[in-house]
């Protein structure tokens, strides 16, 4: 696989760091005449929408310090633009429009501050400056995101909200700022929330929770977001100490997704466990086989210690598919 050169690599790191210091919302700042008195609004765009925020009197010093920081940070964002956009040109992946702004909307309401974590092809999207090469694009198509969460108590901030402000704002409100068509899909007990959001164009936002046992109830509800969560098994090994990455979109999404060696790790062993879905099983052991490829030069510790841990967690549900799927790809090395 092709390595990413090294002024690249950089420039991804300062968008990452760009992203995660705490700042304004970026926007454009005016003012409206009432009466003779001046006010100052902001307008701000999260996916497709467009909210407007109001700041306060002309006059007053604090409405003047916010319209100014919010102008900044629209500066900012610009240069942020700029570099998604040099990082893309030269080859790196990025999700296409339509999850690029389910990604942005769902970052802006801080569902990954609050503990979300992006996994499955989404995720996997992001890996290729993480791991420092251009991944293979074959197994980067997908027309859904899957938005795991080891907390039920998962809440999101809505836009101009105070801090504080407890007001709920469902997922379901959130995506629609990605496209009005989302809705929640409906379950097969009419009193469950949701964990299933289709947009008119079919595309599928799912929530996931780890599995606690196999009498978990389904969907588990998540009340700050008035949804469910589909209880997976492995979950919660998957997304445990995830890391931080920038889906380049727009002026950069900054999203958490779990580490690249338990990624790879387990994509072979949820491959064995597709029985149904061979294409899926495919994907899952293209993705894994790319990661090992990658890392196992550049962090061969990483992988190795992955392995490890995630056999240790039981023989026939962990390590003899793990070891399955690794033999069937040729990965005869890391058995």
């Amino acid at each position: 696989m092709k390595p990413i050169a090294p002024t690249l690599l950089t420039l991804y790191a300062d968008l990452v760091q760009s992203l995660s210091i705490p700042d304004e919302r970026a926007g454009s700042v005016y003012r409206h005449d009432v009466k003779g008195q001046s006010y100052i609004y902001a307008s701000i765009r999260t996916g497709q929408t467009r909210g407007k925020i109001y700041l306060g009197h002309a006059a007053d010093p604090a409405a003047i310090a916010k319209a100014d920081a919010i102008q900044m940070a629209a500066e900012r964002q610009k240069a942020r633009r700029k570099t998604v956009s040099v990082l893309r040109s030269a080859g790196l992946s990025g999700p296409d429009k339509e999850l690029g702004r389910v990604l942005e909307v769902t970052a802006a309401a801080g569902l990954f501050q609050a503990g979300a974590v992006l996994v499955g092809t989404s995720a996997y999207q992001c890996y290729s400056p993480v791991v420092g090469a251009v991944l293979p694009p074959a197994g980067m198509m997908t027309r859904d995101a899957d938005i795991a969460t080891a907390s039920l108590a998962l809440t999101a901030r809505r836009l101009g909200a105070e801090e504080g402000d407890a007001e709920i704002v469902s997922l379901e409100e959130i995506l629609q700022g990605a496209d009005p068509t989302f809705r929640g899909a409906p379950m097969l007990d009419h009193r469950a929330p949701p964990s299933r959001f289709r947009s008119a164009s079919g595309f599928l936002v799912e929530v996931l929770t780890p599995m606690l046992r196999r009498t978990d109830q389904n969907p588990m509800p998540v009340p700050g977001l008035r949804a469910g969560a589909i209880p997976i098994q492995h979950m919660g090994w998957l997304i445990e100490n995830p890391i931080w990455a920038v889906a380049l979109h727009g002026s950069g999404a900054l999203v958490r997704v779990p580490q690249p060696a338990r990624y790879a790790v387990h994509k072979l062993l949820i491959s064995q466990k597709r029985t149904m879905d061979t294409a899926k099983a495919a994907k899952d052991l293209d993705q894994a086989q790319a990661l090992f490829e990658c890392l196992g030069p550049a962090d061969a510790d990483a992988l190795q210690d992955a392995l490890d841990d995630a056999r240790s967690r039981g023989k026939k549900g962990w390590a003899e598919p793990i070891d399955k799927a690794l033999q069937m790809r040729g990965l005869n090395d890391w058995l």
